[in-house]
């Protein structure tokens, strides 16, 4: 037998995926997208992220059941991901009030990527359809947990500890994530970023952040934490008569 027939042979057929693993992402995909559904109950703007939520709930469902092609499954995935990162976000920016005329508010600019973010996600995702690539490959945890712990990190330090320390200790945690990481460089690039945030958004934007800690830090940080934990047995009981 020729050798290009062989080498033929030996090819994957990118647009044949494994029942099971388009059965695995799916559902992967819907129960995150539920979860997000569930959530925008309890926000005063659910409207956009309950649509979003909605929509990928319902091609997970066609992944699963074999109706939506997924002819490049990383481009597919990653793009769902993105779309559910954006809806996420516009679920936690909900309460932040929004631009008032000419002035920015508070959430605009998380709400105005959150959605430029979404847009890009569904974009990435329907390639994943139409066109061949990829499939998912093994890959680490430990940079994707530390680039989300970084966010995470962000989130909770920005309000107590002021936009400064929040950024600059969140680029470093999530720089962490990478084995090519140098210490020396990676100080510098995070002041840097730091100071870039800074402008961007305190003088070029005039959002109203806060630059430095507050007097009382500690304290504000432990009642966010008491707060979310309080929301999240809230949440729960709900679904749990009798907790």
């Amino acid at each position: 037998m020729p050798e290009d027939a062989q080498s033929s042979q030996n090819v994957p057929r990118l647009e044949e995926p494994v029942f099971t693993d388009k059965l695995k992402g799916g559902v992967i995909i819907f129960v995150v997208a539920a979860l997000l559904f569930l959530s925008t109950f309890y926000v005063s703007s659910p409207t956009v992220p309950r649509v979003l939520s909605i929509l990928v709930a319902v091609v997970a469902i066609g992944v699963a059941a074999g109706l939506v092609p997924v002819r490049a499954p990383q481009d597919f995935y990653g793009g769902l991901a993105l779309v559910l990162m954006g809806t996420f976000a516009l679920i936690a920016s909900a309460e932040l009030p929004g631009q008032r005329g000419f002035a920015f508010g508070p959430g605009t600019a998380p709400r105005l990527f959150a959605g430029v973010l979404a847009i890009l996600g569904g974009l990435v995702a329907l390639t994943g359809v139409l066109m061949d690539g990829p499939r998912i490959e093994q890959y680490k945890i430990r940079g994707p947990f530390l680039v989300l712990l970084g966010i995470a990190l962000f989130a909770a330090l920005i309000r107590p500890f002021g936009l400064i320390i929040a950024t600059y200790l969140a680029f470093l945690v999530s720089i962490t994530g990478s084995r090519e990481m140098r210490w020396i460089e990676s100080v510098i690039a995070a002041a840097a970023m730091t100071l870039g945030c800074v402008l961007l958004f305190v003088y070029l934007l005039n959002l109203p952040f806060q630059l430095w800690p507050q007097s009382n830090a500690p304290q504000l940080l432990f009642n966010q934490f008491a707060d979310i934990f309080k929301t999240t047995f809230l949440i729960v009981r709900k679904f749990i008569p009798g907790l």
